[in-house]
């Protein structure tokens, strides 16, 4: 842990050199996702609902998925990027040094530009959370496990982005399936799993596991149904999930044929 953080601080140290350069981006892709709510924002403001979901349950869900999946980005971006380590040849200049591959991986880079993504995402929360006019007990509730389900979200994304990265080891070319692991799976879980068909909120709940992240835990918080196993369940199937994807990425490496091969 003290080598990571100081791999990590480093990391940070280099990319702060360029202060107006982040906050430009940082900026730029919190606006991004502000419009994009924004959008919903006026169409549920339309149809009043979303299958019994109003627009501030809504931006709950909203808001941890965004916030996941951006600090997924800012911490994991080179995981995200696996693809050029195997198109440019080098995953194996990471297999030489005293540290392992994903510890390198995670260190390398932050990319400082999502936190603006992140923070558009915690404002959408505390919006949200003014806006339900929950009693004392329901807030406490709520304000106490928020910290558990972001976690765990980052832990699923971390993990589809860890899975989606080892195909690389075969594929060499990670893009197109991480529109399908990532980016459609993450964009879903902005609304309630119960609008999608069955055989989509099978695969939500089983291989692609986002609607553990935000939808179970947030149904029994705001009293829509569940009980207390659907706050134990996030941070179970985040774990299990991290575990899976360690074991794949282990898999892929023990697999793996060096360029020079």
């Amino acid at each position: 842990m003290n080598l990571y953080l100081k791999l990590l601080s480093g990391s940070l140290r280099s990319r702060m050199q360029y202060k107006m350069n982040f906050l430009v981006s940082s900026l730029s892709y919190g606006l991004i996702m502000a419009v994009d709510f924004v959008l919903l924002a006026a169409i549920l403001q339309r149809f009043d609902d979303v299958k019994g979901w109003n627009l501030y349950e809504v931006g709950l869900l909203y808001g941890i998925s965004s916030v996941a999946i951006t600090l997924y980005r800012v911490f994991c971006v080179e995981v995200h990027n696996f693809e050029r380590y195997m198109v440019e040849g080098e995953f194996d200049s990471l297999l030489i040094r005293p540290v392992s591959p994903l510890s390198l991986l995670l260190t390398k880079n932050l990319d400082l530009s999502r936190i603006g993504g992140t923070i558009q995402g915690i404002i959408i929360l505390v919006i949200s959370i003014i806006g339900l006019k929950l009693n004392n007990i329901e807030l406490f509730l709520l304000l106490i496990y928020l910290p558990v389900t972001i976690v765990s979200g980052v832990l699923i994304c971390f993990s589809l982005g860890l899975i989606t990265a080892t195909i690389a080891f075969w594929t060499q070319r990670i893009k197109d399936f991480q529109t399908f692991t990532l980016y459609a799976p993450f964009n879903a879980a902005n609304y309630p799993m119960n609008i999608y068909p069955g055989w989509l909120k099978i695969i939500f709940f089983t291989v692609i596991p986002v609607g553990f992240m935000n939808y179970t835990p947030i149904l029994f918080l705001l009293n829509k149904g569940g009980d207390l196993w659907n706050l134990a369940l996030p941070p179970l199937v985040s774990i299990i999930f991290l575990f899976v994807a360690l074991r794949f990425w282990k898999f892929g490496i023990r697999h793996y044929h060096s360029t020079g091969s």
